[in-house]
């Protein structure tokens, strides 16, 4: 009896942790927006950073272990040539570029989509055989590999040609056009949520029509597992090895 009482409790103290370790990330992403600090703000990307690389650094992923130590260097001369802030400024582009790297990564030959493993793990196993699952899986896979993708290259054009601020105006170059700096901030702050949204919107009211043939969960039923679930999905992303793809 012990044994058992003791699970929910160490669960409970794990989702503790993890609240409180967002909601200082949080707190630390505000102080550096606030006060415009570099510091602070290469403080922020480079944990940003490590959480994005974790999964595939677990795994031991050679272009992972390559990418962080490049990318601490970067924030560091960032940093220390006081263009910390820049490196805050550049999240959208690489939450997005990570996203896509992520997505892009699972359809690789021996792996499984990324859309198949969230439906697994959602839905069960006997929805992904249901005929046309598995491959419509696939190919949204590759959508939201390429929209992230395009999010990624905006969002970094935005933060470079952004006037006045920008990075180039802020290294002394001129950059090929410029964007007004109200405009782009819209947008690196909001754009990016709204057109993800609209996507999933748009995408589940198109997976209704094109795989009428199998019942539908209510979109806020599919959000509802998928949250319940996601622990599951993202350790099974830290862990999975390439040989599992049906």
């Amino acid at each position: 009896m012990p044994a058992i009482s003791t699970v929910p409790a160490a669960g409970s103290a794990s989702a503790r942790r993890r609240r409180i370790a967002f909601l200082a990330y949080a707190a630390l992403v505000v102080a550096a927006l606030a006060s415009g600090s570099a510091a602070l703000g290469a403080a922020v990307a480079l944990i940003l950073v490590s959480m994005l690389l974790l999964p595939a650094l677990r795994r031991g992923a050679a272009w992972a272990w390559a990418t962080w130590p490049l990318a601490v260097a970067a924030i560091g001369a960032l940093a220390l040539s006081g263009r910390g802030a820049l490196a805050l400024g550049a999240m959208p582009a690489l939450i997005a570029a990570a996203l896509c790297a992520l997505f892009a990564s699972t359809l690789a030959r021996g792996r499984r989509p990324l859309i198949a493993r969230v439906i697994e793990v959602t839905e069960g196993a006997e929805r992904l055989a249901l005929p046309g699952v598995a491959r419509y899986a696939r190919n949204l896979t590759a959508a939201w590999a390429l929209l992230f993708g395009a999010q990624a290259f905006v969002s970094a054009t935005l933060l470079v040609c952004m006037t006045p601020g920008g990075a180039a105006e802020r290294f002394g170059v001129r950059p090929p056009f410029a964007v007004p700096a109200a405009f782009a901030r819209i947008w690196l702050d909001c754009g990016g949520l709204a057109v993800v949204a609209a996507f999933l919107l748009a995408e589940y009211a198109f997976r209704r029509r094109r795989l009428a043939h199998i019942p539908h969960p209510s979109l806020a039923r599919f959000l509802a597992g998928l949250t319940r679930s996601w622990p599951d999905l993202v350790r099974g992303l830290a862990g999975a090895p390439h040989g599992e793809a049906r």
